[in-house]
């Protein structure tokens, strides 16, 4: 997953006027706000983001159990032979995901 930017308007702590603002998201947390018109910029430290990443990891690992329990009993066969490629591939997306939220 690569980093994602959003831009929004907000109020930005040192011009003191909503201005367009870039936000940065790794993986699906804030990881830094950026004020378009003075730069100012607020960083989410990464040993936040780390325990926030953490944090939601059961609860995705639960969701993820759910629904390949879903696929597996509605198309077993289509489930059976993903299963070899998502085995190969999610530790995959995980590991770039942990980089993406603490670098």
């Amino acid at each position: 997953m690569a980093m994602i930017a959003c831009q929004t308007e907000l109020l930005c702590f040192r011009c003191g006027t909503v201005t367009t603002h870039t936000i940065m998201y790794a993986s699906m947390y804030i990881k830094c706000t950026v004020c378009n018109r003075c730069s100012f910029a607020i960083e989410k430290p990464a040993t936040t983001l780390m325990k926030q990443y953490v944090h939601d990891l059961p609860k995705r690992a639960f969701a993820l159990s759910l629904r390949l329990k879903g696929e597996a009993l509605s198309h077993p066969i289509l489930f059976a032979s993903s299963l070899p490629k998502r085995m190969i591939y999610k530790p995959i997306e995980l590991t770039r995901e942990l980089a993406e939220v603490c670098l």
